[in-house]
């Protein structure tokens, strides 16, 4: 099995947050609830706001995976 390594976002490449944060806005749109408390009904804002607060996990299977 596969170890999971935390990843910062410092450690990822502009295509790698983007593609993250696609990903997350994708679930929100599918029905995952928001980890965060948002004014905005917007997935994309939801994934931003999640983003920014730290809730987001970026782990190794998540960059390597798209």
């Amino acid at each position: 099995m596969a170890k999971r390594k935390e990843k910062t976002v410092e450690d990822l490449g502009p295509f790698q947050l983007t593609s993250l944060l696609i990903r997350r806005t994708r679930e929100l749109m599918n029905g995952s609830p928001a980890l965060v408390e948002v004014d905005s009904s917007e997935p994309v804002q939801t994934a931003f706001e999640e983003h920014a607060s730290g809730k987001l996990s970026i782990t190794e299977e998540d960059v390597t995976k798209d």
